[in-house]
């Protein structure tokens, strides 16, 4: 296993952990290479923070989808999303391959809160919510991504840190302490890339 893909495993697992207790261990020692005024780890707590809120945000998108037949992936505009992110970053000076899989992540993060709140209305049609416009929807999740871009600019010096892994992990345990179950998993599942190396 090469040094960026184990760094990555470790990331899964410790934000897998989130799912099971809340704030256990020593918080890391603070990331502090980075530019001035901001720390890298501030750049890993606001990827964090997006990450959960498209989670929680992905609930509004199952209620728009509830019901419809209409699928919940749909490769053609995901394509575009992150082929977007990805021209956005390089504009921004921000690795573009990396940003492109830190999306990917972002979408397959809010597809399995989708297909598992679908699952759970079809099992109990009481708890369905309202239908929503996902019309209303999209300018959040376009929001979302161009903040996520910035959150990355200011995160890139801690991707090759050793303690990027616990940071981010260490993130995520603070800021699952208001999810469910469902949107734990969800914010483990979007940060697979996160602490993944810089280029070499």
């Amino acid at each position: 296993m090469t040094g960026i893909r184990r760094r990555a495993a470790v990331v899964a697992a410790s934000v897998a952990v989130v799912a099971l207790v809340a704030g256990c261990g020593d918080p890391p020692e603070p990331l502090t290479d980075g530019p001035a005024g901001a720390a890298p780890a501030d750049g890993l707590t606001r990827v964090v923070d997006l990450a959960a809120e498209r989670a929680v945000l992905s609930d509004r998108v199952a209620a728009a989808k509830a019901g419809t037949g209409q699928p919940v992936t749909d490769p053609a505009r995901e394509k575009v999303v992150v082929d977007d992110a990805r021209a956005d970053a390089a504009r921004d000076g921000v690795d573009p391959e990396w940003t492109a899989r830190v999306f990917a992540d972002q979408i397959a993060a809010s597809t399995q809160v989708q297909e598992d709140l679908l699952r759970r209305w079809t099992e109990q049609p009481g708890a369905r919510p309202a239908p929503v416009d996902l019309a209303q929807v999209r300018p959040e999740l376009d929001r979302i991504g161009d903040e996520l871009v910035a959150a990355l600019k200011l995160a890139t010096p801690a991707r090759a840190h050793e303690d990027c892994a616990s940071s981010l992990a260490q993130a995520a345990v603070t800021r699952s302490a208001t999810l469910d179950d469902v949107h734990r998993a969800a914010l483990g599942r979007a940060l697979m890339s996160v602490c993944d190396g810089a280029p070499e």
